[in-house]
């Protein structure tokens, strides 16, 4: 997969969520982790929180809901999720992400 990242990317350590079609590279600083995201298929993950985190979207679309409201975010547009919002998110076939979350054990 990784079509829209560099191959350099696949040098990144692979994390297998156990998910057909999903494709995750994560790499960790001393200061947070850094996600290299791409969903071949549609791929709905469930209500969760976590760290602080900020996302870019490399290609396609996805659908983040949060607090009763739903927002469809696209290529080049960023998000950022405060620390402990419970969120959900689907991420559409084809699309891809890069995302910094606020912990270096993520």
């Amino acid at each position: 997969m990784l079509p829209v990242f560099a191959e350099i990317i696949k040098k990144v350590p692979e994390r297998n969520y156990g998910i057909d079609g999903l494709e995750v590279h994560v790499d960790h600083t001393s200061t947070g982790t850094v996600y290299f995201v791409s969903a071949e298929k549609e791929v709905v993950f469930p209500e969760h929180a976590h760290a602080a985190q900020w996302t870019i979207v490399v290609s396609g679309e996805c659908r983040f809901t949060a607090e009763g409201k739903t927002c469809i975010y696209k290529k080049g547009d960023t998000y950022f999720i405060p620390a402990g919002l419970r969120h959900q998110i689907t991420l559409c076939a084809g699309y891809s992400e890069v995302d910094y979350v606020d912990d270096p054990n993520d």
